[in-house]
């Protein structure tokens, strides 16, 4: 779940920040090589919008210039074009369409580029030299705003400034709804602006590993205080923590985007309750189950905002497609307890998830018993008196076949005959059909819903071996 597995064009990290680093090269060979491997790569799978804008603009700066000024200005006319329409489109997310300036503006993009787009399209084709200048200064805003920020490395202490950071406005945010002073409010307004400023910088990969974890642990999204805390099997949001919070879920929102921010915070909440089902996770021992019946209730709050079911006029800013994979892969007590939120949020995907659901109760309600109930050996001592005994000549036998060939084997009859009744097939281990009982279609008897993938290294193996 960071956002679930995504495919990508590039086999490596090593090798995406080569690629961005042919594509900015000085040398005209090693743009080139770039602008060919973006080419493989949308062969592959779809790549980003930033990525496929620079190619295209570093092809055309490479191209032959001899061709007529007319088609060089269309040509370049083209391409921003679609570079201003792909890059913008992406932060189109709500129901009613937003103008392209107002995008720009929350993205950083010059109000000019806008412009020159809407003069493109709609005007006279610009002159090849005011052109040509966009061009350039296209490439230079997509290198500081997406290439440098993906292929920076994040310090090693990087969740721990996070984490300051995000204590340092709590701990202001607090103290201003205490004494709404001039002075506390001016200490809030510079730890908002200081958390801003660091989330800002980080890259999209950092709010899976880091932000987000912060926010999960005790004394954020989590009171320290467990009386404030949601409680099973309800799992209600407690209305004080939600109004304390929703104001730094706002703020982080409005710097990484809304679906951004929650599908994340989804993502780490699941692996949270699920350990299992990611590295990432906390350690089951440090999760108590008031922590985890407020990380449900942070589920139900996320769904109740900002996910909307299949077939919605709304589009959704939330997918709960991971979520319900890794429970449904990992049942236990807390995988239900999302399963069901995420059946509240959505009654027509809630009726399939039912029986799921109500196999979950059934079977943790049996464990629950067993582990109630004392265990008894259901051998006695005079069984395993018997079959010590049978073993033990049977074990005879064996050492009397290896050390002759010509053993008399009429005799091991005969002994065997002594006890008839002890060589009839045991009861005890045969499986009793009366014992089953009935579990959704596609799963195991025991509930587990099984993995058919299979390993990757079975690839490798060749179908057919020529002879030597």
């Amino acid at each position: 779940m960071s956002r679930g597995t995504r495919l990508v064009a590039w086999t490596s990290t090593a090798e995406y920040v080569a690629v961005g680093e042919l594509l900015y090269s000085e040398s005209p060979q090693d743009r080139h090589r770039g602008v060919l491997a973006v080419k493989a790569w949308r062969a592959r799978a779809r790549v980003p919008a930033a990525v496929d804008a620079t190619a295209t603009l570093v092809e055309l700066q490479l191209s032959d210039s001899t061709q007529p000024v007319s088609q060089q200005r269309l040509t370049l006319s083209m391409a921003l074009i679609r570079f201003v329409n792909s890059i913008l489109d992406l932060e189109q997310r709500t129901t009613v369409a937003q103008s392209m300036a107002v995008l720009a503006r929350r993205i950083g993009m010059p109000a000019w580029f806008v412009e020159l787009r809407h003069a493109c399209t709609h005007e006279q084709v610009p002159s090849l030299r005011v052109l040509r200048a966009a061009h350039a200064h296209a490439l230079v805003w997509l290198d500081e705003h997406y290439w440098r920020r993906q292929t920076r490395a994040l310090p090693e202490d990087t969740r721990d400034r996070v984490r300051a950071a995000v204590a340092e406005y709590v701990r202001a945010r607090d103290t201003v709804k205490a004494a709404a002073t001039k002075r506390n409010a001016s200490e809030f307004d510079a730890a908002k602006a200081a958390l801003v400023a660091l989330t800002g910088v980080l890259h999209s990969d950092a709010v899976g590993a880091h932000v987000v974890r912060v926010l999960l642990e005790p004394g954020v999204l989590v009171p320290t205080d467990k009386r404030m805390r949601a409680k099973f099997p309800e799992c209600t949001m407690p209305s004080q923590l939600a109004r304390q919070s929703t104001s730094l879920l706002r703020l982080l929102a409005d710097v990484w985007g809304e679906s951004v921010l929650f599908d994340e915070l989804l993502s780490a909440i699941c692996s949270a309750l699920v350990p299992q089902s990611s590295e990432g996770g906390f350690e089951p021992a440090t999760l108590g189950p008031s922590h985890a019946a407020t990380l449900v209730a942070w589920v139900r709050w996320i769904l109740d905002k900002h996910y909307q079911p299949a077939g919605s006029d709304t589009p959704s800013n939330v997918s709960v497609d991971d979520l319900l994979e890794t429970c449904l892969r990992n049942p236990g007590y807390y995988s239900r307890a999302v399963l069901k939120a995420v059946s509240d949020a959505d009654s027509a995907l809630g009726r399939d998830l039912r029986p799921f659901v109500d196999y979950m109760g059934k079977a943790l309600a049996a464990l629950a018993a067993a582990d109630a109930r004392p265990v008894r050996s259901t051998v006695d001592a005079e069984e395993m008196r018997k079959e010590e005994e049978l073993m033990q000549t049977r074990l005879d036998l064996m050492r009397g076949s290896a050390g002759s060939m010509d053993v008399d084997m009429d005799a091991n009859e005969s002994v065997e005959a002594d006890e008839p009744e002890t060589l009839q097939p045991d009861s005890r281990w045969a499986y009793d059909v009366r014992s089953g009982s009935p579990c959704p279609i596609g799963t195991l008897a025991d509930g587990c819903v099984p993995d058919l993938e299979l390993p990757l290294w079975i690839d490798d193996i060749p179908l057919f071996v020529a002879p030597a």
